[in-house]
């Protein structure tokens, strides 16, 4: 389930609290943001079980996956699918106290959950699926929120996409050498020799996305504040990362939860104020 190492959940949150507060003009009901925070646990928790099930021959076979679980023969398929219906099951409670359309919603990419760890076997750019099962929260939360989805949401969730795409291309360079060998798609493969470039533009057109939904909630200039120093961040790591190096690459992977974190706190604050 990865729970010591949280950064996934994290990730699944940030953008999820976002859209509760653009949905909400940043009167989010307390209840709602208890209830999608243990939302992005769970399901990011299903969403490792269920891709070390699927996986469980490709990790035994990578030098950074060995040692999970499942590939290394600790935990079975067959609790591994308890554990799975465990924690979808805890999801549908959780989604028992949302509207229908949530419920429609989130089918969807429960399904979307269960394909991306199959689509790095036949797309050579498997972040595009990663890309829009990661962004599930938003229009959940729209569809919650508001009961219906917007423009403003589809904007979101394209600002995720990008952002994804940048964040996890750093990633998947820690695995390049494995994958070439396992012939698994990856971006670091897709956009090899352009790897530094494809990251810096993706990033910044998530986080331009980003920024303008922030602009048409805003009500004050402390967003414009921590948003500006949340563009700052992102060239700090940017241009401190080596992306021929796994180890630096990796670290940059890690620094954007703290980019997400700004982002969230530039619309949470604005909203408080």
């Amino acid at each position: 389930m990865r729970l010591d190492k949280p950064i996934g959940t994290l990730l699944l949150l940030w953008p999820t609290l976002i859209a509760l507060l653009a949905a909400s003009n940043g009167d989010v009901n307390l209840r709602l943001f208890v209830i999608f925070s243990l939302g992005a646990l769970v399901m990011r928790s299903a969403g490792c079980v269920i891709n070390d099930l699927i996986d469980k021959d490709i990790d035994a076979k990578v030098q950074r996956t060995v040692s999970r679980p499942i590939a290394a023969g600790k935990v079975s398929s067959k609790e591994a699918l308890l554990l799975t219906f465990f924690l979808i099951s805890l999801a549908l409670v959780l989604l028992s106290q949302l509207n229908l359309l949530s419920l429609y919603i989130s089918l969807v990419f429960m399904f979307l959950i269960v394909l991306y760890p199959f689509s790095k076997r036949f797309l050579n750019l498997p972040q595009l699926i990663l890309g829009i099962t990661f962004s599930g929260g938003i229009p959940i939360a729209f569809a919650a929120t508001l009961n219906s989805i917007t423009i403003e949401c589809l904007i979101l969730m394209l600002a995720n996409f990008f952002w994804i795409l940048s964040y996890d291309t750093s990633y998947a360079i820690s695995d390049r050498k494995d994958d070439k060998i396992l012939g698994i798609g990856s971006a670091a493969i897709f956009f090899e020799g352009f790897e530094k470039s494809s990251i810096l533009i993706f990033g910044l057109i998530g986080l331009l996305l980003f920024g303008y939904i922030g602009l048409l909630n805003t009500d004050s200039n402390s967003f414009f504040l921590f948003f500006f120093v949340t563009i700052i961040f992102f060239f700090f790591i940017f241009f401190k990362t080596n992306f021929t190096s796994p180890n630096s690459s990796f670290n940059f992977f890690r620094k954007n939860n703290n980019l997400g974190l700004f982002m969230f706190l530039s619309f949470f604050v604005d909203a408080l104020i």
